[in-house]
């Protein structure tokens, strides 16, 4: 299941990349440039989460997200959207917590309907009783998103990511995991 999504994922990134303009027309700063707008929008996610942790299964993860269009970088057609996310999974006596950063390059393919792909960075706190787990890990992230915007300004979305996470001192087992979420939100 894991490699099938992880080469699902690697499709529609290599796919959405043949997009991808040179970088002479991108805007650098776009936020400081006159005619950006930031478009933000929160969603709630509700998903499943898979992490890389002896004796912790799959499990159902929830969290918020707030996006925007980049306010650092946009492109001369399409656009990056700013998605900054708390997310948290508890099963199996495991608790982790993630704060993150992803970046997307979305591509509109059909009125209301967005593609999107890019890495991000994280924060990954864990926890499990008996305190085996206690620590915190910088993460790195690679993701996939559709969203349907054709509603006014409700949404609703998809995303599937596979995060990445630094050794935890003093335990063998990284905090690796893959998630995949639906979103509802509200744009502003």
């Amino acid at each position: 299941m894991k490699h099938t999504s992880l080469i699902a994922l690697g499709s529609v990134l290599i796919i959405g990349s043949v997009n991808v303009q040179a970088g002479d027309d991108w805007t650098w700063f776009a936020g400081m440039k006159d005619g950006y707008t930031a478009q933000p929008a929160v969603s709630l996610m509700f998903g499943m989460l898979d992490p890389d942790v002896d004796g912790a299964d799959s499990g159902a993860i929830t969290g918020i997200e707030l996006s925007l269009n980049c306010p650092m970088l946009q492109p001369p057609t399409n656009r990056i959207r700013q998605q900054i996310s708390y997310a948290k999974y508890d099963k199996s006596g495991v608790e982790l917590t993630s704060i993150e950063a992803n970046p997307h390059y979305v591509i509109e393919t059909s009125p209301g309907l967005e593609l999107g792909f890019g890495p991000g960075v994280g924060y990954v706190m864990a926890k499990s009783e008996g305190g085996a787990l206690d620590d915190g890990a910088f993460a790195l992230q690679l993701g996939a998103s559709a969203h349907y915007t054709g509603m006014g300004p409700l949404f609703i979305g998809a995303e599937a990511r596979y995060q990445v996470t630094t050794d935890f001192d003093g335990i063998d087992d990284n905090i690796n995991n893959f998630r995949v979420a639906l979103k509802v939100g509200y744009s502003f």
